[in-house]
């Protein structure tokens, strides 16, 4: 049985969510009287309608069998999902029909390091992301060039039957050309394995503990690359997190919220690192007429204890960017940051079904278009300075974003930041 968050708090999580059938009277609303799956021939049935916070006894919501196809959709398993009913006088029958992707893929990987045409890296790399039909991730990955690395992953949602116990397992090494404001390039080298073990709490809550080792290398010519003399720290890390999730599309939000909370020790056992990092992660996505989404984001990381390496400071520029400075790379060993967003629909998210299409997991594209203004605001300090010392970054501007097939997000942005500069950005992914 799942648990139920209270339909009134439900409702200011999940706008739109209609909480009007709970007030009229019982025998007038038809109750759901069984739920049936199809078009899932890899999936298991339980992966799907683990998603659903409709149950058999629950009365029929429309609007709550909407959220539900897309909680099923954010899966990342499929290409459409649909919840059809039938009502059968004082009962409903529901049934879920889902159109699947391709599921094991191999992909390339390039890039340039730092955003520079000489620093080429290339490798490819081979993803299951529906292992045994259990939502289970399986990725091997490898690159040279610039940056060389190798990556093992396996991540399942379920250990052992349908028990929500997340586990996963990653096992990498890298060597890396790392750019750093105050040292200039060098290189480090890296191995790591890591542990993930999660309880999920309902359909919103999930619970994780964190354990790993690493080892990191650096010249010992590099100041200040390594806490241990002569460039090389091992240590083990241990920690937890919190998330609470009622996003309903996570590829591109349009209702709901979400709240990260983290926290992580650095170093047991007497190792020269030894420090603590924590912080939290807020988002909401608030529905509007005429289908607009105004969406809004603040985030922070902080760090106290011993001394933090410089490979462990957090950043803008990397993954968390300031589009206005959407290159300015910004270290430190705190980090806040502030994005909202105007999200317009040009065009709402449809279908293109090629019947011709002689692969069937490729026939249906989902895809849409949006217009989105932005401002988005952030800075990052060392402890050692005062936390009003360092200049806080900021900009905004309009973009345009493609919904693209298998969860694929294009982003185009022009910004402007304080100094009167503007930018053109080209990305990939949801920027929150």
């Amino acid at each position: 049985m799942k648990h139920r968050t209270p339909s009134i708090l439900f409702a200011f999580l999940i706008p739109g969510f209609s909480v009007a059938a709970q007030s009229v009277p019982d025998g007038d609303i038809p109750i759901v009287r069984s739920i049936r799956v199809e078009g899932n021939e890899t999936t298991k049935d339980f992966i799907i309608t683990r998603e659903m916070s409709t149950e058999p006894g629950d009365t029929l919501n429309l609007d709550r069998l909407s959220y539900d196809e897309a909680r099923i959709y954010s899966l990342g398993l499929f290409n459409r999902v649909t919840i059809e009913h039938v009502i059968d006088g004082k009962f409903a029958d529901l049934t879920v029909r889902v159109h699947e992707r391709w599921y094991l893929y191999p992909y390339p990987i390039v890039g340039f390091k730092h955003r520079d045409f000489d620093n080429l890296y290339y490798g490819i790399g081979v993803a299951h992301v529906n292992f045994r039909g259990r939502n289970e991730k399986l990725i091997f990955q490898f690159a040279l060039g610039f940056d060389r690395w190798v990556q093992l992953i396996y991540q399942t949602p379920n250990l052992i039957g349908h028990d929500d116990v997340f586990f996963r397992f990653s096992l990498s090494a890298a060597r890396e050309q790392n750019l750093s404001p105050d040292r200039g390039l060098y290189q480090q080298h890296t191995q790591s394995v890591s542990l993930t073990l999660g309880k999920r709490f309902g359909m919103y809550s999930l619970l994780q503990a964190h354990g790993g080792y690493e080892l990191w290398k650096v010249s010992d010519e590099i100041a200040g690359g390594t806490l241990t003399p002569g460039g090389r720290d091992e240590f083990f890390s241990t920690g937890l997190n919190f998330t609470y999730d009622t996003r309903d599309i996570r590829e591109y939000p349009t209702k709901g919220a979400m709240i990260f909370l983290n926290t992580m020790k650095y170093g047991l056992g007497g190792s020269s690192v030894d420090f603590f990092r924590y912080g939290a992660d807020a988002s909401l996505f608030i529905p509007l007429p005429s289908d607009l989404i105004l969406a809004a984001r603040t985030h922070g990381q902080f760090s106290s204890g011993g001394p933090v390496p410089a490979y462990r400071y957090v950043y803008f520029g990397y993954r968390e960017r300031i589009r206005g400075y959407f290159n300015r790379v910004l270290e430190g060993e705190n980090l806040v940051g502030a994005n909202v967003e105007l999200r317009v629909p040009v065009l709402s998210p449809r279908y293109f079904e090629f019947d011709w299409s002689p692969i069937p997991e490729f026939s249906l594209w989902r895809y849409g278009l949006y217009v989105t203004v932005f401002a988005d605001a952030g800075k990052s300090w060392f402890r050692s300075e005062t936390y009003g010392g360092r200049h806080w970054y900021s900009g905004f501007g309009i973009g345009l974003h493609f919904l693209l097939p298998y969860s694929l997000i294009v982003r185009t942005e022009m910004a402007m930041n304080p100094e009167g500069r503007a930018e053109a950005i080209l990305d990939v992914g949801v920027s929150f």
